[in-house]
């Protein structure tokens, strides 16, 4: 599911830019904190980075959803009742808790968005203290170590297809303070734990715009560009590229501009509907032709399909259409 989201992550983003990935610490329990303004995609990403292998927190509605249900039981995550969710059993929290102490007791690692929400503020809004209440319950239950990694998800434009994105690890925040306040005076360390993540959290979200960005995707697209041999050999494969997926290219704005009420939900959309209509495209256009070309052209397409896709979105780039 990682090299999963990676692969979703290289296709839909122009450019990913990882920064500050030594300072995931090694070796003890971690929790990663981050902010939330890009629904799903923010997930997406905390599970795409290396170094990272976190069981996620997702509000428990999702768990009943088609898509995203399956998708959470795949990797693993752990439901959050929030009371403002119609339903919900915040009681049930408690369950949640439990298994995150057994994670992190595990030397395992949880990952959850403080505030609570997604959003579409220009600014974090107020955090939680899920965050701070499971790291210092943590601490009572015997497990020393635990460390607080914050993330930084920074979007030039997060509901564009082909935007770039820059993800900023900030320095671990370590608890021992907190846990020792906690023994005594539980609600005034809780507060401050969580007062620290948030000023953890400020530091790692400046925003995109102060990114000093590299040439765009100079080295790969040159690459490209010698291998396709310019651009009278690379206009057959851009033209194939565009004849067999602009079907499953258009489908997801399409789904996308009908089910989208708030900023932050296109790129989810988008990026789950391209999850299913690109391989059911490519599966639809192997099997045809199979059947009127012979096993050996189905295999063939299986390959020009998505590659030929590909060639043709960094061609687009290239010639800036």
């Amino acid at each position: 599911m990682a090299r999963l989201a990676r692969l979703m992550l290289h296709v839909f983003f122009r450019e990913l830019e990882v920064t500050g990935l030594e300072r995931i610490p090694r070796g003890v329990p971690l929790v990663f904190v981050a902010n939330h303004n890009n629904s799903v995609v923010d997930a997406v990403l905390l599970l795409a980075l290396p170094g990272a292998c976190p069981r996620m927190l997702a509000k428990n509605t999702l768990f009943s959803h088609p898509v995203m249900g399956p998708l959470l039981a795949l990797v693993g995550a752990l439901p959050v009742y929030r009371r403002q969710d119609a339903g919900a059993d915040a009681s049930r929290n408690f369950e949640t808790f439990a298994h995150c102490r057994e994670v992190l007791a595990g030397g395992g690692q949880i990952a959850l968005f403080p505030e609570g929400r997604s959003h579409n503020e220009t600014r974090r809004q107020p955090i939680k203290s899920g965050a701070a209440r499971i790291v210092l319950d943590a601490g009572l239950q015997g497990l020393p170590g635990v460390r607080i990694v914050p993330v930084g998800l920074n979007y030039e434009a997060k509901d564009r297809f082909r935007s770039r994105v820059w993800v900023c690890v900030g320095h671990g925040v370590d608890p021992t303070a907190e846990s020792v306040l906690h023994r005594e005076a539980p609600r005034a360390a809780v507060r401050a734990l969580t007062e620290r993540i948030a000023v953890a959290l400020e530091d790692v979200t400046p925003g995109v715009e102060s990114r000093q960005w590299g040439p765009e995707s100079g080295e790969a697209t040159h690459l490209a560009w010698r291998w396709l041999g310019g651009d009278i050999l690379a206009l057959p494969v851009f033209i194939l590229g565009c004849a067999l997926n602009w079907i499953p290219y258009r489908i997801p704005g399409w789904i996308s501009d009908r089910l989208s009420t708030t900023p932050d939900e296109p790129a989810t959309y988008k990026l789950l509907a391209g999850l299913l209509a690109f391989p059911l495209a490519w599966a639809a256009e192997a099997a045809i032709a199979a059947r009127f070309a012979g096993p050996a052209w189905g295999l063939a397409m299986t390959v020009l399909a998505p590659t030929s896709g590909y060639a043709a979105l960094r061609l687009r780039e290239r010639w800036k259409w």
